[in-house]
């Protein structure tokens, strides 16, 4: 079993360029929100930038990658007819076959796990404020899990504005006092909310009914849900605190 596997949401020459020229632009935007982030937990300016700018892009460059965490094997029931022909007249007797069906239950590397090790960080830095962020994550994972959608031979699917706008208003509420941290909180809350809402929380329903070959925790690209949902989230309270 491959420990690590490459996914590009696009195929051939032209469209893979265009795709990571979009992706670039996403990551130059996202480098300044980060920077903005790790500013406002003491971090010195330059340095700030400096981490915002390694993070979005290798994000980028390692959004086609997925460790694959754990194979799941599946049993399934076909049932089959035989025709027997009896006197000219057909006779049909049905047969039962077992087959064995595989998924792999991969985690995104740029969509899913970077962005957690970074949210993780934040509320490292910021444990004094442990509770509210907790509460956040906790009510934008069920409204998550609420709203995303099992697809046969996807997996889940979901807007990633549900997460970001839910997030955005959750960290209104709690630090209305204090704006400064309403961004933070929002990248936090859209970021975990998505992981465990709509992806680990499903992750049983994925395998049984949707029966994909690879569950990718956080997408298979940079513009998957975990990622794009949390630098939306930036935006929205940014224009929330102007």
């Amino acid at each position: 079993m491959k420990r690590l596997i490459i996914l590009s949401p696009f195929r051939g020459f032209f469209r893979s360029i265009i795709y990571f020229l979009l992706g670039f632009i996403m990551a130059l935007i996202s480098a300044g929100y980060f920077s903005q982030l790790f500013t406002l937990i003491g971090m010195n300016k330059y340095i700030a930038i400096l981490m915002a700018i390694l993070i979005s892009f290798i994000s980028l460059f390692t959004s086609p990658l997925n460790l694959v965490l754990k194979e799941v094997k599946k049993e399934a029931i076909m049932i089959e007819q035989d025709v027997v022909f009896f006197f000219g007249y057909p006779i049909f007797i049905p047969r039962t076959l077992k087959l064995s069906t595989y998924t792999l239950v991969a985690v995104n590397l740029g969509g899913a796990l970077i962005p957690t090790v970074v949210s993780l960080f934040l509320i490292y830095e910021l444990k004094t404020y442990i509770i509210y962020f907790m509460i956040n994550v906790i009510v934008v994972s069920l409204i998550s899990k609420f709203f995303a959608r099992v697809i046969r031979g996807v997996g889940v699917v979901m807007h990633p504005l549900i997460p970001s706008l839910f997030s955005v208003i959750m960290s209104y509420i709690l630090f209305y006092r204090i704006h400064i941290l309403i961004p933070l909180s929002s990248y936090i809350g859209s970021v975990l909310g998505t992981l465990i809402g709509a992806d680990i929380l499903n992750l049983r329903r994925i395998i049984e009914e949707a029966r994909p070959q690879i569950i990718s925790i956080g997408g298979m690209g940079t513009f998957d849900g975990i990622f794009v949902s949390g630098i939306i989230a930036i935006f929205i309270s940014e224009l929330f605190i102007i």
